[in-house]
């Protein structure tokens, strides 16, 4: 059996084209040594497009060859995250690592080779007066063609009459006779290195330099943010901070003129190349004639002051790139260890969303609630259980990170969630975008980018994670505490932020009480046998004291009741404004700052959701009224 990931489903049987990390083996497989080790191992691809499953030939979805270098970036990228998560005691950026622009940033030592050897011009001097080799080629031919007679012309001529004009008594005169001709030979050994090695340096140049383009992109946007005028400066100075783990903005500029001057220099050496490619030795030398990866040192590879050059930047560009290429069980390996960096990844991203509520751990008290960051497999988990009692905890978030490097699948609707949970949500890189705050939701459906590249990625998790939360907070606003003792509704009506009905036995909570209101009401309900009522009240009321809690400044705000519902919190500091009131077919929760509502301006900061008169059944349906 198979179990589907993204939908949830178990399944018997794959379908023919299979996206990479998708699906997870429940049983043990008969052909282990093309999917992996057995029972619970993920089916990967191994670098090829097929593979063979239970018997059965399927073929894997892969990336498009125009993502290739943004694939390898980001694979290079994650797994510099990952190795730092652990490492280090405070929570690491989620956002592109120094380390790798810098690295790639500067000139690695092929690169200042070729730009030497280059300058030098000793490529364009082997190009425009390359060695070459005469050859020698026997051919019987006109008279009239004849420069050179070859060895043992005579003797073919004597035995073969139709080759004579005529017969003289001084001898024959020839008509047709055997000549030596001469043609030049380009496709010497030397010259076979030299046009190989301008492919292996086309090849490399293109993809260095496509890294380059997206680096650069990355760093010049993250530039254009620090001077964004139309965002807000809540949202700035938190991407700008969890930027700075990584980057300061100086290093950032620095960073930025470092990857443009290289990108200029060695765009400059791959038009050269492609030029070189285009005319002269180039196009002489045989397509078809190659050259393994070990050189032969020649004569004039070792000595010619041209040619002697190309035996060291094969060498160096080898050392470069690597001589050894991963085999399928090697690849295979490599991707089960990024679909799990790519796991952590998302943890890492989630625990930046969750600060204000768990700080640096993986559980708090909260609201009167514990809340809880779960790992489950490759999938997160948020949880959540009373504090006052021992009922089960509820899964109130599932985010399933999937590495998927093509586009995401049509096959996946926004209503395939497990019903058991409030919202599961499918996190994927989406590497076809190359905007760094793309869309102008934090969500899509059930999609939601996961990726290093994205600046908003915190703010995406962020604004899921407060729009769930605080929905468990004014859910229970004004809800009535029922079946209250009689004694217990006199002492309530002296408080005034409760309200009584005597004839429902009911009070409700629309205020922050004082500790010692709270504490006489209580004790009234636990004299009374209603310690259900008190813990109901102690609930109602925590939940208040965290809606006095601003979610954008952390300051403190007063929460208005408005009949019949609802409620008005206005933070003057930071300019966030909160309601809830009620619209005809429920109740609607709206927050919103500085009268802002833009993702793309506020991030996590503006949201509303619906709340339905009636309980929600725990599926998307509470998560799809989210806007």
């Amino acid at each position: 059996m198979w179990l589907d990931r993204l939908t949830g489903e178990r399944r018997k049987d794959l379908p023919e084209v299979i996206g990479s990390g998708r699906y997870l083996a429940e049983a043990k497989l008969t052909d282990q040594h093309k999917v992996g080790p057995g029972a619970g191992s993920l089916l990967v691809d191994d670098g090829s497009e097929v593979a063979i499953v239970d018997g059965q030939r399927k073929s894997f979805r892969l990336p498009a060859r125009s993502l290739a270098q943004k694939v390898e970036l980001f694979e290079r990228i994650l797994d510099t995250i990952d190795s730092s998560i652990d490492n280090e005691t405070e929570l690491a950026s989620p956002l592109m690592p120094e380390g790798v622009v810098n690295e790639d940033s500067h000139l690695n030592s092929f690169d200042s080779k070729l730009l030497k050897i280059i300058g030098a011009g000793h490529l364009h001097q082997i190009s425009m007066r390359p060695r070459l080799d005469l050859h020698y080629e026997d051919e019987v031919t006109d008279v009239a063609r004849a420069k050179r007679l070859a060895k043992g012309a005579l003797v073919h001529l004597a035995s073969h009459s139709e080759c004579w004009q005529r017969q003289t008594l001084s001898g024959v005169i020839p008509k047709r006779v055997k000549a030596r001709f001469s043609e030049d030979d380009f496709n010497i050994y030397e010259n076979r290195v030299y046009a190989r090695l301008l492919d292996k340096i086309e090849q490399y140049l293109s993809k260095r330099v496509g890294t380059l383009r997206q680096l650069q992109t990355a760093v010049s946007e993250a530039l254009e943010f620090y001077g964004a005028n139309d965002l807000h400066h809540r949202l700035t100075e938190e991407i700008c901070r969890l930027w700075g783990k990584a980057f300061t903005q100086d290093s950032t500029s620095k960073a930025s003129e470092q990857l443009t001057k290289t990108l200029e220099q060695l765009e400059n050496a791959l038009g050269i190349v492609r030029g070189l490619k285009q005319r002269g030795l180039y196009l002489l030398v045989s397509r078809a004639a190659q050259i393994g990866d070990g050189l032969h040192l020649t004569n004039i590879l070792s000595h010619d002051q041209h040619y002697r050059h190309l035996p060291i930047l094969w060498n160096e560009l080898r050392n470069v790139i690597g001589g050894k290429r991963t085999t399928p069980d090697e690849r295979r390996e490599l991707n089960e260890g990024l679909n799990r960096a790519y796991s952590r990844y998302a943890g890492l991203v989630l625990r930046h969303a969750l600060t204000p509520y768990l700080g640096n751990e993986f559980s708090s008290n909260w609201a009167g609630l514990n809340l809880k960051l779960k790992q489950v497999g490759l999938d997160w988990q948020l949880l959540l259980s009373p504090s006052d009692s021992n009922r089960a905890e509820r899964v109130l978030l599932e985010i399933v990170p999937w590495m998927g490097l093509s586009d995401r699948p049509e096959d996946v609707q926004a209503d395939q969630n497990d019903e058991r949970l409030s919202a599961r949500i499918l996190a994927w890189p989406n590497l076809s975008d190359d905007r760094l705050y793309s869309g102008e939701d934090a969500i899509d459906g059930v999609w939601v980018q996961l990726s290093p590249f994205d600046l908003y990625g915190v703010e995406r998790f962020g604004r899921l994670v407060d729009q769930l939360l605080q929905r468990e907070l004014v859910s229970g606003y004004g809800r009535p505490i029922i079946k209250v003792p009689t004694r217990s509704l006199e002492v309530a009506e002296n408080v005034k932020r409760l309200a009584v009905n005597r004839e429902k036995y009911q009070i409700r909570v629309l205020e922050a009480l004082s500790p010692v209101d709270l504490s006489n009401v209580e004790r009234s309900l636990e004299s009374e046998n209603a310690a259900a009522q008190a813990s109901e009240l102690d609930r109602r009321h925590q939940e208040i004291v965290a809606l006095q809690k601003c979610p954008v400044c952390a300051g403190s705000v007063k929460v208005i009741h408005q009949e019949p519902s609802g409620f008005v919190a206005d933070c003057g500091p930071c300019k966030t404004k909160r309601y809830l009131r009620s619209n005809g077919a429920g109740l609607e929760y709206e927050q919103s700052l500085a009268g802002l509502s833009d993702f793309r301006l506020v991030g996590r900061r503006s949201y509303s959701f619906q709340i339905g008169w009636q309980p929600l059944n725990k599926n998307v349906a509470g998560r799809a009224s989210f806007s």
